[in-house]
C-alpha cells in the first residue's frame, strides 16, 4: 500500500527513490515490487543510468487500484480483511508520525489533521449516496494530487456495517 501510495502521489519512481521516500531500506522493497509487478499493478516504465548503475523506473498500471469483494468467498473476505488492516496500520503510522514531528498546522483556521468516527444508520438509498459522495471526494483528491502542489496528506476511510460479535459457549470468542 505504501508503494502504491508513493507512486500515485509522486509518479514513477525507482526502488532507490521509493526507499528514500518511504524511509525504508531498498533491499526490503524488491520483494514487494516484484509481487506488484506479477499482480499487474506495476509496470516497468523504463531504465536510466545513475552513476555506473542502471535502475528501473516503475509506475502504476491504473489510477485506482481496487479489488472486487465476493461475499461468498472465504478467500475474498480474508483478502478484504488484510487490505483493511494494512490501510489502518498505515494510517496509524502516518498519523502518529505527523503528531510526533509537529507537522500540525492551520490553514484558514482549519487544522491539517482530523479524526472522526461515527456510528450511523444508513438505508440502502443512503449507502448508495454515501458511495457516490466518497467517489466525488476521491476524484477531488486525485485531481489535486495530479497537480502536485502543496503538501501530501493521507486520508483513510473505513466503512463497515456494525454487527454484534458472536459469543461462544464457555466464554470463548
Amino acid at each position: 500500500m505504501e508503494i502504491i501510495g508513493a507512486l500515485r502521489t509522486h509518479g514513477p519512481r525507482s526502488i532507490r527513490e521509493l526507499a528514500a521516500q518511504l524511509d525504508r531500506p531498498a533491499d526490503g522493497l524488491y520483494h514487494h515490487v516484484r509481487t506488484l509487478l506479477k499482480a499487474g499493478i506495476l509496470v516497468e516504465r523504463g531504465q536510466r543510468k545513475v552513476g555506473r548503475r542502471t535502475e528501473v523506473v516503475y509506475e502504476l498500471t491504473a489510477e485506482r487500484i481496487a479489488g472486487r469483494l465476493d461475499p461468498k468467498s472465504a478467500q475474498s473476505k480474508a483478502a478484504a480483511v488484510r487490505a483493511g488492516s494494512a490501510a489502518l496500520r498505515l494510517a496509524h503510522r502516518e498519523f502518529r508520525t505527523a503528531i510526533e514531528n509537529d507537522a500540525l498546522t492551520l490553514t484558514r483556521g482549519l487544522p491539517n489533521i482530523r479524526v472522526s468516527r461515527q456510528k450511523v444508520w444508513l438505508t440502502d438509498k443512503g449507502l448508495v449516496e454515501l458511495h457516490r459522495l466518497l467517489g466525488q471526494v476521491e476524484q477531488l483528491l486525485t485531481a489535486d494530487s495530479n497537480v502536485k502542489r502543496g503538501r501530501p496528506h493521507a486520508i483513510t476511510i473505513v466503512l463497515a456495517p456494525c454487527v454484534k460479535r458472536r459469543v461462544f459457549r464457555h466464554g470463548a470468542r
